[in-house]
């Protein structure tokens, strides 16, 4: 007993720095950000006074704010959609054609991966480079006669937001696809042989045999993304900066020119609480399915 007990305080000892260093980086912010939600703190003015939530009567009567609401639930949307689809396209592909084997499989999955090793802000900065009005692009539309006068691709209404989403999965996608295909890797065979003795076709042993190996994995990287993406800062105020006219204007970027170009840092609070917010029922919902999954196993 006395053994067992010296272990646990151990393992707790090694834990300790961990636990300080989340506290301190995590727990605390959150709590100071949850706190100023309830505050009128602007930065010219020296006192600090509570209002309660006047802050978040303010943020849903603001209607840039609504409007950035609705840009990042289709940013996301779009994006995650997007990933998973390719991922899974992809993990079936060479889950296919197993029969490439050795450098040619390993340089394929190699090249694929390279956006995923690159930083957002040099991923930005080669489609600026592809997608300014003398860029590379409107260089081949121009030559080919598709085009009469370069188009400015990130600074216009109806491409702006589209190119966000292209840069985005195209960073992004390599990441989702190596754990779709992990997963793929997973699901014996003999399953696939017992399907094929039955008759059954490549559609029906995807649907019955295949998805449902995966969904655990596929649910997780769902949960991820949308996560990742409401937190998405980087690439939107690297390239188009919310523009043009607050058309990839999302949340985060909202949060951005509230707390530093507007000094409403409560305002910013109760913003990004509202992310909060909506991360918090996104996890619940995660962790519903996955109970009642297990519970059903």
């Amino acid at each position: 007993m006395i053994v067992g007990e010296r272990f646990v305080r151990s393992g707790f000892y090694f834990l300790l720095p961990l636990l300080i260093f989340l506290i301190l980086t995590t727990l605390l912010p959150l709590m100071y950000v949850v706190i100023m939600s309830f505050f009128r703190n602007y930065l010219p003015e020296k006192n600090i006074s509570f209002i309660f939530l006047n802050n978040f009567v303010t943020i849903f009567k603001d209607q840039e704010f609504i409007k950035s609401i609705l840009q990042t639930l289709k940013y996301v949307f779009s994006c995650t959609i997007l990933h998973l689809s390719l991922a899974l396209c992809l993990a079936v592909y060479f889950d296919k054609h197993k029969g490439i084997k050795g450098t040619i499989s390993y340089s394929m999955r190699g090249i694929l991966i390279i956006p995923w090793l690159l930083s957002w802000t040099v991923a930005a900065s080669i489609f600026q480079l592809i997608l300014n009005p003398t860029g590379l692009i409107n260089g081949y539309l121009k030559t080919l006669g598709l085009i009469a006068e370069p188009i400015p691709w990130l600074g216009s209404i109806q491409y702006a937001m589209v190119w966000i989403i292209i840069i985005t999965v195209w960073k992004a996608f390599p990441f989702f696809f190596m754990l779709v295909y992990a997963a793929f890797m997973t699901v014996p065979n003999e399953l696939y042989e017992s399907a094929e003795i039955d008759g059954a076709s490549n559609i029906t042993k995807f649907w019955r045999i295949t998805f449902p190996m995966i969904s655990q994995t596929v649910m997780t990287l769902t949960m991820l993304d949308i996560i990742w993406l409401l937190r998405q800062y980087e690439i939107i105020a690297l390239t188009t900066g919310g523009g043009p006219l607050g058309l990839t204007t999302t949340l985060t970027i909202k949060i951005y020119r509230t707390a530093f170009e507007k000094f409403k840092f409560g305002l910013a609070s109760s913003q990004g609480v509202v992310v909060l917010i909506i991360a918090s029922m996104i996890s619940f919902i995660y962790i519903r399915l996955y109970v009642r999954r297990e519970e059903v196993i």
